[in-house]
């Protein structure tokens, strides 16, 4: 079970049962000690006292919901039909104005068990100030994502909170790994509130770097090559801002990884993708748009870094 207490009355104020969408049997893709994390069911309503003005108890009370906290490991231990999750502050970001804010958490960990996941976990949470009092009202829980590595659960630098709409909010969660040699990067946009609500919560994936800073070199057998997509949101159809997707690509030394790099790069057009509301999701014509964008790059290269 995962509960929320009140550590300072000894009351127990929510209990979070976990639904039985845990697809362990029967998914060839997964080995029998690779099971993928459960789903987290939404709970009631509640309350979680604590002074939002002061920032120190902000994430001491949210994490206290999470589970009790693992003096040896760090972490607190979030609890689940058997499973054990050790869990971290990631993230979290705050909006609205006055007395009245909505507060998203984003929370990241890894299975106690060492061969039951190769991915760390991701849960959100979503708390919110009435104005009436001081407090958190409980809003929402999502989770549990597979992101990051069994050694290396997501960090805060993996995670960024994105308006996707008028008052409309995501978080966007960036997974790295390697593949075909070269280290890559999936951008992930996750919707976690707002006055729109699409079908879906995960909105869209896709690649969104490849380089091989990590083996490149001064031969030109193995060159340093970037490949980056720069992307931001503009209104659009569906609901939600669409997507527009530039692709950045540079070779060179190993200088064309520094953030002070100058030098020049090639440049895709701005390429528009709408949310498709029927669907739920971004219309993406690829996962790997980094491919996909390669093949829009023009000839010539840019004048600009």
């Amino acid at each position: 079970m995962f509960s929320l207490n009140d550590r300072s009355n000894g009351k127990t104020l929510l209990t979070i049962a976990l639904g039985a969408a845990m697809a362990f049997s029967c998914v060839a893709a997964f080995a029998e000690a690779e099971r993928p994390a459960p789903k987290l069911e939404q709970p009631k309503k509640t309350k979680l006292n604590v002074d939002t003005s002061k920032q120190q108890q902000i994430w001491a009370a949210v994490m206290k919901t999470v589970g009790a906290y693992d003096q040896k490991a760090s972490c607190w231990t979030l609890e689940t039909r058997g499973r054990r999750f050790c869990m971290q502050p990631a993230k979290f970001a705050m909006r609205g104005a006055n007395d009245k804010n909505d507060y998203y958490f984003a929370i990241s960990g890894k299975d106690y068990q060492a061969s039951a996941l190769k991915t760390g976990v991701v849960m959100f949470m979503h708390f919110a100030t009435t104005g009436e009092e001081k407090g958190f009202v409980f809003r929402e829980l999502d989770g549990l994502y597979e992101f990051g590595t069994r050694q290396a659960p997501a960090e805060e630098k993996n995670f960024r909170f994105v308006e996707v709409a008028i008052d409309t909010y995501a978080w966007e969660v960036t997974d790295n790994f390697k593949a075909n040699g070269l280290d890559q990067e999936m951008t992930t946009l996750i919707h976690v509130g707002g006055v729109f609500t699409p079908k879906q919560k995960r909105m869209v994936d896709f690649i969104s770097y490849k380089g091989n800073e990590q083996s490149c070199n001064s031969s030109q057998t193995n060159s340093c090559a970037s490949n980056r997509i720069d992307y931001g949101f503009k209104p659009g159809e569906g609901g939600l801002h669409a997507l527009e997707l530039t692709l950045k690509r540079k070779t060179g030394t190993k200088k064309i990884f520094a953030l002070d790099d100058s030098s020049q790069a090639t440049r895709s057009e701005p390429f528009t993708i709408r949310f498709d509301a029927k669907e739920g999701r971004y219309a993406m014509p690829s996962e790997d748009m980094v491919e996909w964008l390669g093949r829009r790059l023009p000839a010539k290269m840019a004048s600009q870094p």
